[in-house]
């Protein structure tokens, strides 16, 4: 019995998201003075701060470690954030 997607989707009640190659497209930039940058797409970023809104809990693991992984995320909403994970 084939059971229709958003029937599926019904049962979400986490989201769990890595950082890199995820919630990035997998550039990372080098500074001058030694840190990596990440480029997010602003809309991922509306739909992870929509579904905090809506009271979706919401994790983002991370092997990176960056303050900016962080500040992006707090402003989205998102209370659990672990970066440096192996």
């Amino acid at each position: 019995m084939e059971i229709n997607f958003k029937v599926k989707l019904n049962k979400v009640n986490t989201f769990i998201f890595d950082v890199d190659g995820v919630m990035t497209d997998g550039s990372v930039l080098a500074s001058e003075d030694g840190h990596f940058l990440r480029t997010f797409n602003i809309k991922d970023g509306y739909a992870v701060q929509h579904a905090a809104k809506i009271g979706y809990p919401i994790a983002i693991i991370s092997g990176g470690k960056s303050d900016g992984i962080i500040k992006r995320f707090e402003a989205l909403g998102v209370k659990d954030i672990y970066t440096g994970q192996q």
